[in-house]
């Protein structure tokens, strides 16, 4: 399941890899977070430095109602793809890694339109 995790944020990061816009899309996004799979598989303890830094960056985007909605969709449709269920883990991620980020608690059943 660890191999298939990475090699799908792999497989979505890679179109973006090397050339960040100004909006995130959702490969930059999943390319971002993807050093955070291992914590969010409990794997590791606590999340790495690469995976706050891309917490970090992510922020930039969350005041604008446009990016929190594309943030939020893609996370969702991630964790789901990924079969990550400890949605709590992920809404926490922000305030473990002590970034302030715009974004309600990312669920399951959660209507990112209305964020």
């Amino acid at each position: 399941m660890i191999h298939q995790a990475i090699l799908l944020l792999f497989l979505l990061a890679s179109a973006s890899a090397s050339a960040m816009g100004p909006k995130p899309s959702c490969p930059d996004i999943t390319y971002q977070l993807g050093p955070c799979v291992s914590y969010l598989l409990q794997i590791e303890v606590a999340p790495p430095p690469a995976c706050c830094d891309g917490v970090k960056y992510l922020s930039q985007y969350s005041s604008d109602k446009e990016d929190r909605e594309a943030i939020c969709s893609c996370i969702k449709g991630a964790a789901s793809m990924m079969g990550l269920t400890d949605f709590p883990l992920i809404s926490a991620l922000p305030n473990t890694c002590g970034v302030s980020v715009k974004l309600p608690p990312i669920s399951s059943d959660i209507d990112c339109s209305q964020v």
